[in-house]
């Protein structure tokens, strides 16, 4: 997992090595500009491109890179409104100038150009971009649309960095082919929207971990960011004499067709038994139930024997009850759809051992508040939502509100359709009956495997997938990103 650090936690780093290390400001700007030029002459060699550099340290990246650009035989022009207010920056406009870098109009600095480098505000962004500002980002915005790359630096002109939110209306915000952020990541390039408006995220290494001389707890993370590579170390290990029982035995308090996706998801994460909880009314509606799932009405819950429960897919106005019902089992409980609601009336002991799985909808009417607010701002939504146990905020860069929050970027289409929550409920508790059916320090790093797990498999689904396709691509993606070898245990095949 790579750590990602709020937009202050950065300038504080960046100001400890400047003020306490004694490293120049222009040579932390050589560095940032430097490493990006160099990720942008490998990924477009040749070409035309213009630079638009705002007024402060941002801009004065955006001269530096152009100076190295002009160096290797590029043809750069240049956009700078005004004079730049920090000493660094106005240094590497007078070396531009020196070296006769054309400085144009907007127009005429963005005409015909390959590639567009917004380097107009970075990381200090409170408000929406006014004035020159707001015309490099319409200008970034039109080259786009015409078939332009555009790069930013640190994080798109008119983005949160901390949110991922756009600071003012949607055309007011650069949207990126690339963005080369400087340092760390941060949490704004990588949840809901900020993670499609950044493209590619790359981070340049300028040196500002030597802030931890300084003070060590500045670098410990405020966000955790999974990669494909995280899963292979998250995912569970059985020896070959291991037996079914070993590989833990899930209950699924669900009915209908939602039971059917939670029980595969649960198959899919290798559980060695699942089982499916539901009055014997409803038995009849569980079309496609796999043969090796059992099937018991809800009584049958039995804590000798079930390890982990899921409880809330498909349960409309039973979710209360089956909750309710959840507070006597002592196993870890992950609660789903329609048993999430009625958390609200849970006890303090139940929500001990709760993972509970909303999407933004969900979390607003469990925490009182209108769905606009919580994705306004998902992590501070996700630090609320711990009140009732573990949360995963689903959607397009899922959150998993552990001790450190984590995060899984990815953002895909194929995964917002009916059944995929039920899916990962199903998997979640799978996952946790085989690696801490009790609980313990290591639940949110399970948990969070199976939220990445089940993001990636998103790209193992064909156009148009659906939900009761993704046991399937969820046992592709575990091949994938974390293969069968030695004692890992194999992915689980699809069901039929």
């Amino acid at each position: 997992m790579r750590p990602a650090y709020r937009g202050n936690t950065v300038r504080r780093m960046d100001a400890l090595c400047i003020e306490q290390l004694g490293i120049p400001a222009r040579q932390l700007m050589e560095l940032a500009g430097r490493g990006a030029a160099e990720a942008v002459a490998r990924r477009w060699p040749t070409g035309e491109i213009a630079v638009l550099c705002g007024p402060g340290n941002n801009g004065g990246d955006g001269f530096v890179i152009a100076r190295w650009l002009a160096l290797w035989g590029r043809a750069v022009r240049l956009w700078s409104p005004r004079t730049p207010d920090s000493d660094a920056a106005r240094a590497n406009r007078a070396l531009c100038e020196r070296m006769g870098l054309p400085m144009l109009g907007l127009d005429a600095a963005v005409a015909g150009a390959t590639v567009l480098i917004d380097a107009l505000l970075g990381t200090g962004q409170r408000a929406a971009p006014q004035g020159a500002a707001l015309d490099g980002v319409r200008a970034c915005r039109r080259a786009r649309a015409a078939g332009a790359a555009v790069v930013a630096l640190d994080l798109p002109t008119g983005l949160h960095a901390d949110t991922g939110q756009p600071l003012g209306a949607e055309d007011e915000v650069v949207e990126a082919d690339l963005t080369l952020t400087f340092g760390f990541l941060k949490p704004g390039l990588c949840l809901a929207p900020g993670l499609v408006i950044a493209g590619e995220v790359e981070v340049i290494d300028i040196g500002l971990g030597h802030a931890a001389l300084v003070e060590p707890a500045l670098l410990a993370a405020e966000l955790e960011v999974g990669e494909p590579g995280d899963l292979d170390a998250a995912l569970p290990k059985v020896g070959r004499l291991g037996a079914k029982w070993d590989r833990g035995h899930v209950a699924i308090r669900a009915e209908g067709g939602a039971a059917v996706l939670a029980a595969q998801g649960a198959l899919a994460s290798g559980a060695g038994w699942v089982t499916v909880l539901c009055p014997e009314a409803g038995w009849a509606r569980l079309h496609g139930l796999p043969p090796d799932v059992v099937l018991a009405a809800p009584s049958a819950l039995d804590p000798q024997r079930h390890d982990v429960l899921v409880v809330g897919p498909g349960l409309g106005a039973a979710g209360a009850a089956a909750l309710s019902a959840a507070e006597a089992f002592p196993g870890i409980v992950i609660v789903d759809a329609d048993a999430i609601l009625p958390l609200r009336e849970a006890s303090a002991a139940l929500r001990g051992r709760v993972v509970l799985t909303p999407h933004s909808a969900e979390a607003a009417a469990l925490l009182g508040l209108r769905r606009a607010r919580v994705e306004a701002d998902r992590l501070d939504a996700l630090r609320q939502l711990r009140s009732f146990g573990l949360p995963v905020l689903k959607g397009p860069g899922s959150l998993i509100g552990d001790r450190v929050p984590a995060c899984w970027p990815v953002a895909d289409a194929r995964l917002s359709v009916a059944g995929s929550g039920d899916v990962l409920a199903g998997l979640i508790g799978g996952l946790v009956a085989r690696c801490c059916p009790r609980g313990g320090e290591g639940l949110g790093a399970v948990v969070s495997a199976a939220v990445g797990l089940h993001a990636h498999a998103a790209a193992e689904l064909p156009p148009g997938g659906r939900a009761g396709q993704l046991a399937g691509a969820i046992a592709a993606a575990w091949e994938r990103h974390a293969p069968a070898a030695g004692q890992r245990a194999p992915p689980p095949s699809a069901p039929a």
